[in-house]
């Protein structure tokens, strides 16, 4: 008798408990996180919906610690802004830290939305370029020993660092006769990490002294090695090991006190189609390492300026000539004087 009792009363009860789960399960706080997955990352310049603010030209939130990121999305992170300031990446005004989604290829901002792309090392909506306010600033004054020269062939056997040096002295940074400690070596010039690697060439360097800014190429010798032939994806070892160790040298350039690196990357080999796969795969992906950097780090593309001038590269169809490094060693200080690292 009590069994069937119970019985009764659960068919009584059953369907409201049916309509209460699909209430429920309907309900504004699902909408909303839907909502706010949406719209998070938009390029905006004002205004935006959700709760959101604009900052840096998104939507986003300010944050303090990751949890406050965590409902944005499941690739929300909480990302300082103090480098892409100093980058000029976002307005001198922005402080502290906002939601952000890091990335290192597209594919990394495919659950955001369709039109997400990976962007200096940052998920953003294709196509919206933000141009952060115009600001007066003052050229940084540099010690000639506060400025180091990493990397490789192309800065060893070239007058790249002499006439980067001749700019400074022609804009009154350097006095004639002073010069900017050099590192570069082809001989340990890969970014993956080990003996042969531009942050053993660092770890000599360091024994003479901090640095403040660093001027650097690095990936050649990395695709060089023949590791990627027939695999050219993000996945090859390679290109793995070359973007991971960049990675953990930013982060060593950070620990140490760097305040900017300046990293400037080839121009399109000349008769050489294998290295080119192999630059083309690899730009991207340390361009996005070199954005998302704790330390400021400014990248440099040589390519335009390179364009249509064979007579810049000699060795590997890459290396500079006397013209190229001319020609690049001045791109590199007018780059470093817009973005006040020079007089």
């Amino acid at each position: 008798m009590n069994l069937e009792r119970i019985l009764r009363r659960l068919r009584r009860v059953a369907p409201l408990l049916v309509g209460l789960w699909l209430i429920f399960s309907c309900s504004t706080p699902e909408s909303s996180q839907e909502g706010s997955e949406t719209h998070f990352l938009k390029g905006c310049d004002v205004t935006c919906g959700d709760g959101m603010q604009c900052i840096c030209g998104v939507c986003t939130k300010a944050c303090t610690r990751q949890t406050d990121c965590t409902h944005l999305s499941g690739l929300a992170s909480c990302a300082p802004l103090g480098p892409r300031v100093a980058e000029q990446r976002c307005g001198d005004t922005e402080l502290g830290a906002m939601c952000d989604a890091p990335c290192l290829a597209d594919f990394d901002c495919s659950k955001l939305a369709a039109d997400r792309i990976c962007d200096s090392g940052y998920c953003r909506q294709l196509n919206r370029q933000f141009e952060p306010p115009v600001s007066a600033c003052m050229p940084a004054s540099f010690a000639a020993t506060d400025v180091l020269i990493l990397g490789d062939v192309l800065i060893e056997l070239s007058i790249f660092a002499p006439q980067l040096e001749q700019a400074a002295v022609t804009a009154g940074s350097l006095t004639a006769g002073q010069h900017y400690r050099n590192q570069a070596a082809g001989g340990s010039s890969l970014l993956a990490t080990g003996p042969l690697s531009i942050d053993s060439e660092y770890t000599a360097a360091r024994a003479d002294g901090p640095a403040r800014v660093i001027i650097m190429d690095g990936g050649a010798t990395d695709v060089l090695t023949g590791q990627c032939v027939g695999t050219l994806t993000a996945d090859c070892p390679a290109a793995h090991a070359a973007v991971t160790g960049a990675e953990q040298l930013f982060e060593r350039f950070a620990k140490d006190g760097v305040e900017h690196v300046v990293y400037f990357f080839y121009g399109d080999p000349v008769d050489n189609p294998t290295l080119k796969d192999g630059l083309d795969l690899m730009r991207p992906l340390l361009r996005n390492a070199c954005g998302r950097s704790p330390v400021p780090c400014h990248w440099l593309d040589l390519r335009s300026l390179f364009a249509g001038h064979p007579e810049y590269v000699g060795t590997q169809g890459l290396v500079f000539t006397d013209a190229g490094a001319t020609v690049a060693a001045a791109a590199t200080y007018a780059f470093m004087h817009r973005q006040c690292l020079a007089n």
